[in-house]
């Protein structure tokens, strides 16, 4: 574990929420295997059936083009919008600075947050 990767994981939540589309998501989990249509993610943001609203289109079945077969898919993606960047980067950027030993006793608190950074930058513990 490198002390930068804190501050490194914030950037990256920052970067990637930057250009998604604006929150809140909401998300209609719709598909079975005997339904027509695949799951879709939208963002309130915009009007409804516009371009800019998917944010995860849906699609028809017998198309195979876009949408989301499992619908807890398209849950978890809605419930992981662009509005936690900001506060999951200000949590990171919370523990910056602070003098730990990785190798040494630390508080859970750090402990969960060094496991967030590093599923954040896709690292190894």
């Amino acid at each position: 574990m490198s002390a930068d990767q804190f501050a490194r994981a914030a950037i990256k939540l920052r970067e990637a929420a930057r250009f998604a589309a604006k929150g809140p998501w909401t998300c209609s989990p719709v598909w079975s295997p005997d339904s027509h249509a695949t799951s879709a993610v939208y963002s309130n943001a915009y009007p409804t059936g516009t371009v800019e609203s998917e944010v995860v289109g849906s699609a028809r079945k017998g198309r195979r083009n876009g949408g989301i077969r499992n619908p807890h898919n398209a849950v978890w993606i809605a419930l992981m919008q662009p509005a936690l960047a900001e506060p999951l980067a200000a949590w990171m950027e919370s523990w910056d600075g602070i003098p730990f030993n990785e190798h040494g006793p630390m508080a859970d608190d750090l402990q969960h947050a060094l496991n967030v950074a590093r599923v954040i930058l896709g690292e190894d513990s």
